[in-house]
């Protein structure tokens, strides 16, 4: 299971895809139900794509449209493009003519915003800045206060307004992170993308996994103490799968990149969470929000979101299926 990761810009390199069959590299026309893969770098990230059901030059085809839709939408959310759409946002503080995407992303951040009641926040970027800052540096721990406090008064996902394609934030300073959504829902929209294409089975991984189609795939979640362990299988037929993991991406010995947007500390309850809905972005979106809550909260949560199944695991090693 993939960590969550910063989000990166795609390269020609990472582009550059495989189509495998259950032998290799087979330059003879394959059967029908041979699978085929694109396996390359997405969004900073190892990705997959294996589709059922498609000749190879059909297969061809989807996997180049797949590669064109992954740039386009990572020339959207992309953090570190300065020219990406959320740059432009988080730069001048409001967006005249947000795309169809970024207006349907922001929507689903504040929907998963209401239902954890603030545990998901995409303006917790000034902490997650911040605290990169303070790497570099080195100040007194009166500075170190005051920049963690001007920081936190910038936390408040109500912050963000909507009105049409008008994307602004009502607080000069306020920066928003779309990465705890971006890959779920990149990996939605190349899903729907192969199902018009006529696929009939295949399973997409651009950072956050879903499957679709008659075939169960049964996908194994790493520890985050030892990637080289399994602490459980999930089965995932026609749904979208996510992991969020405390371990993924420190941005110290002691810091982690996951923030309490409700106390701006960096403590989670659990060091993974993974999550199976309907869909990826859904699945995204509350795995990192699961991290942070109690076992209570999360079930309730779970329940009103139709959340299919949870996997938690605490410092400690204790594991709580949902």
């Amino acid at each position: 299971m993939l960590n969550r990761r910063d989000m990166g810009v795609l390269s020609a390199s990472g582009l550059a895809c495989v189509f495998l069959g259950l032998n290799g590299c087979d330059t003879a026309q394959p059967h029908v139900w041979q699978p085929h893969v694109w396996q390359g770098q997405a969004l900073g990230a190892p990705s997959s794509v294996k589709l059922y059901g498609v000749p190879l030059a059909k297969a061809k085809k989807l996997f180049l449209a797949s590669e064109t839709e992954i740039t386009r939408l990572t020339n959207i959310f992309s953090l570190s493009d300065t020219a990406s759409e959320i740059s432009a946002l988080n730069q001048h503080g409001v967006l005249e003519h947000a795309s169809p995407e970024m207006i349907e992303v922001l929507q689903a951040a504040a929907h998963i915003s209401k239902l954890t009641h603030g545990a998901f926040d995409i303006t917790v970027q000034s902490l997650w800045n911040t605290a990169k800052h303070l790497t570099r540096v080195q100040i007194s721990q009166e500075g170190i206060k005051q920049l963690w406090a001007k920081a936190y008064d910038l936390v408040d996902y109500t912050y963000v307004k909507i009105n049409g394609r008008h994307v602004s934030f009502t607080e000069p300073g306020v920066t928003i992170t779309l990465n705890g959504l971006a890959q779920g829902y990149i990996t939605d929209k190349i899903t729907q993308l192969l199902l018009r294409g006529g696929a009939r089975s295949g399973l997409v991984n651009i950072g956050e996994f879903r499957a679709f189609g008659a075939k169960t795939w049964k996908l194994g979640v790493q520890d985050p103490r030892n990637i080289m362990d399994v602490i459980d299988i999930i089965s995932l037929k026609n749904a979208g799968l996510a992991t969020s993991s405390a371990t993924g991406g420190y941005l110290s010995a002691e810091m982690s990149h996951i923030f309490e947007p409700r106390t701006g500390h960096n403590k989670p309850q659990f060091i993974s969470a993974s999550v199976v809905h309907k869909s990826a972005i859904m699945a995204d979106g509350l795995a990192t929000a699961f991290t942070l809550l109690d076992e209570n909260r999360i079930r309730n949560i779970a329940k009103k979101a139709n959340v299919h199944a949870a996997l938690l695991m605490r410092e400690d090693g204790e594991i709580i299926r949902i």
